[in-house]
C-alpha cells in the first residue's frame, strides 16, 4: 500500500549540493486517536521544530505517518477493550518501521525527527524498540505518551512535577538505550493520559499549546548537537 508519506518522499524536490535531492533533515509526525494529518499539537511541533532548523541553514522536509490513528472517545472506549486501539498502534508501528527503512537507503545522511502525540507517541516508541537501527534519529518529541515510563536515565523531561515519578496510563514501554539521549518526553499539567492517577482530561487536549516553542528549540538544538539547560527540561 502507497502512504501519503511514501508519496512525499517520492517526490522532494532536489536540494543542490545533495545527492539524490536528500534533505539534511526529515520530520515525520504521527497523530493522536482520531485526528487526521499532523494534528494538534504534532502539527504546530512540525512547523516550529522545521522553523528553527531552516533558520540554522539547515534543508527540511517534512511528513505526516499516514496510520489509522482510530479515535478512543468516539467509542467511549471500546475500542481499548476489543483490540481495535491496539490493531491501530500496531499497523502505525509497521508503517513507520517501513517508511525509516526505506528512507534509510534511500537518503543515509538525513537526519529524522520523530515528533509523536498521544497514540501517535506510542506508535513512535514501538516502532524503535529492538536494535539499532539503520538510519539516523537525531530527535524524537513524545507529547502525553499513554506509554510514558519516567524511570528512564537519560531521557530530558518536560512535564508537571507532580507527576515525574507517574508511568503513562497504558503502562510503562521503555525507550532503546540508543534513543533516549535525543528524546524528549512532554506530560503536561494533569494530563492523565501520560501520568496515571491525573483526572484533567482538559489537559490532554489543551495542555500542549503553550510549551510548544519551548520544546521547538531544545529540540532543534538537540538535532544540532549541541547541549543547553532550558527551563523544565532536564
Amino acid at each position: 500500500m502507497i502512504t501519503s508519506l511514501l508519496l512525499v518522499l517520492a517526490l522532494l524536490v532536489p536540494v543542490p549540493g545533495q545527492s539524490g535531492g536528500c534533505p539534511d533533515v526529515l520530520i515525520i509526525g504521527a497523530r493522536g486517536s482520531g485526528q487526521s494529518s499532523y494534528g494538534e499539537p504534532v502539527g504546530a511541533m512540525v512547523t516550529a521544530v522545521a522553523g528553527h532548523l531552516s533558520a540554522a541553514g539547515r534543508t527540511v522536509d517534512a511528513a505526516a505517518l499516514e496510520y489509522p490513528a482510530i479515535s478512543v472517545t468516539d467509542s467511549f472506549g471500546l475500542v481499548l477493550l476489543n483490540g481495535d486501539y491496539d490493531r491501530s498502534v500496531a499497523d502505525g508501528v509497521a508503517e513507520l518501521r517501513r517508511v525509516l527503512a526505506s528512507q534509510g537507503e534511500r537518503c543515509r545522511r538525513t537526519d529524522i525527527v520523530l515528533i509523536g502525540y498521544s497514540q501517535g507517541a506510542q506508535v513512535i516508541k514501538e516502532a524503535l524498540a529492538g536494535s539499532e537501527p539503520g538510519y539516523r534519529i537525531a530527535g524524537v518529541v513524545l507529547l502525553a505518551d499513554p506509554t510514558r515510563d519516567p524511570t528512564q536515565p537519560g531521557v530530558r523531561r518536560f512535564a508537571d512535577p507532580s507527576a515525574s515519578n507517574a508511568a503513562g496510563s497504558f503502562g510503562a514501554i521503555a525507550l532503546p538505550g540508543y534513543a533516549r539521549p535525543i528524546t524528549i518526553d512532554v506530560c503536561a499539567l494533569g494530563d492523565a493520559v501520560c501520568a496515571r492517577g491525573r483526572f484533567a482530561f482538559g489537559a490532554h487536549v489543551d495542555g500542549y499549546t503553550d510549551i510548544v516553542g519551548a520544546v521547538a528549540a531544545r529540540t532543534a538544538e538537540i538535532v544540532e548537537g549541541s547541549d543547553f539547560s532550558f527551563p523544565g527540561i532536564r
